[in-house]
């Protein structure tokens, strides 16, 4: 992990002292990114944190994040650049009250024990802008296993129903 950001921090003195963090960090440095949608973890992550004051709430944090990152198309199975931008504003709450306090713009935050994680509030960031479904613009399903409308076996209208032999054992008696 990147040097200039702390394992935790504490959130009263953050917001007090008004700290900024940034730095790069790689992709690979974060524990919840979903690998079966990544092709390289050798990503450069560049990042923000500015911590400021609320009126309303135990302070706010603006994040910033850009990324160039390499996913696999679901549709394909290519690899494609996916730029990742990112500039959100979040307030930090410890009482489910709290975030009727926030802005319509503001996402909240869980605290506790006044104690917060900045790469944890990273991996929030970037999780929130990954597809579920990364697709490759332009890419086309290309499988053999797929029937197309065009390519289905004509059906026999003669196919004989399964209760024609019972219907004729009926008529019998």
């Amino acid at each position: 992990m990147a040097k200039s950001l702390p394992e935790s921090i504490d959130l009263n003195a953050a917001v007090r002292k008004e700290w900024q963090l940034s730095g790069e960090l790689l992709l690979s440095d974060l524990d919840r990114m979903p690998a079966e949608l990544i092709a390289s973890a050798d990503a450069p992550i560049k990042y923000e944190i500015q911590f400021r004051h609320s009126k309303s709430v135990l302070g706010e944090a603006i994040i910033r994040i850009e990324a160039q990152l390499e996913l696999i198309c679901q549709r394909s199975l290519e690899q494609f650049k996916f730029e990742l931008i990112t500039h959100n504003t979040i307030g930090f709450i410890s009482e489910i009250e709290d975030e009727a306090k926030l802005d319509a713009d503001v996402m909240p935050s869980w605290v506790e024990d006044m104690q917060v994680e900045p790469k944890a509030l990273l991996e929030d960031e970037i999780l929130l802008k990954i597809p579920d479904i990364p697709l490759k613009p332009g890419a086309e399903l290309n499988s053999e296993y797929l029937v197309n409308g065009d390519d289905e076996e004509p059906t026999n209208e003669e196919t004989q129903s399964p209760f024609a032999a019972l219907k004729q054992l009926k008529d019998k008696n």
